[in-house]
């Protein structure tokens, strides 16, 4: 089992993490590594209390057992890495019903977000490589959007609308690990699907991410939130794209400098 656990996170650092530093690639691998020991000690309340909803109870009280434990998922890489954390305002996520766009900066994306915003992501195929944390992020109502084909879009489709009745979904508009500070430009496919189904895009936005790729202790990180756009203001899916493009954009460098004075960079 060991050995073939070492294999796979060899493979998977290989891959998707070449160009990176051996240091980082080992703080990764020890971050998602993590997931197995953190369900069998802090989160396993979390872990009994989700399978026994899974059995007994609903879906939606599993779901809520198992986002909690991935809260303490992020409190575990706040605390291996001395990271200092911070909000600039009370980030209040709606229950259900919303898109949660975010940046996607590096593979310590996903435990912080599960910290700040604590809500069921919308991910690619990628995700299906991080081994037990893969497996808790489906208990916690993570979907994968299967863009292989257009028989697997529509099931994609489908299940997100079905599921965003009763929750709302972290999505990554920009496609793929930036590893940068930088908001690249938005795919289509999200923002078009969010604009077709008229479905409210809330913008959450952090900071200080990328800096784990130059060392991976006392760094200093902060999120902010930046309100909700509603599709129906717009009368097509690329002025609803500009619109949350430069949101971002300008929200994410208004985030950096209040950042910067927070903590004294």
């Amino acid at each position: 089992m060991a050995k073939s656990v070492e294999l796979s996170i060899g493979k998977f650092m290989d891959k998707h993490l070449s160009g990176m530093t051996r240091a980082y690639q080992l703080f990764v691998a020890r971050v998602y590594l993590r997931a197995l020991p953190l369900m069998m000690t802090r989160a396993l309340p979390n872990l009994v209390s989700g399978i026994y909803n899974s059995i007994f109870g609903t879906k939606e009280k599993r779901i809520a057992s198992f986002l909690e434990g991935s809260r303490k998922w992020g409190e575990t890489v706040q605390r291996i890495s001395g990271a200092s954390l911070h909000s600039f305002n009370d980030i209040q996520i709606p229950e259900k019903g919303h898109l949660i766009f975010s940046n996607h900066v590096n593979e310590i994306d996903f435990p912080y977000d599960c910290y700040y915003i604590k809500k069921p992501y919308l991910a690619n195929q990628v995700i299906k490589k991080t081994l037990f944390a893969y497996w808790w992020m489906r208990a916690m109502g993570s979907e994968v959007f299967d863009n292989k084909n257009n028989m697997s879009i529509s099931i994609s489709v489908r299940n997100l609308l079905k599921g965003i009745k009763h929750n709302c979904y972290i999505v990554y508009p920009e496609g793929r690990n930036t590893y940068t500070e930088t908001i690249q430009p938005l795919k289509k496919g999200m923002v078009k699907l969010a604009f077709d189904h008229k479905i409210p895009v809330m913008i959450v936005l952090k900071s200080g991410i990328a800096s784990y790729q130059e060392t991976q202790k006392g760094n200093k990180i902060a999120y902010k939130s930046f309100g909700i756009v509603q599709p129906t203001d717009f009368t097509s899916w690329e002025s609803f794209r500009n619109r949350i493009q430069e949101i971002m954009v300008a929200g994410k460098d208004e985030l950096d400098r209040e950042r910067a004075a927070y903590f004294g960079l």
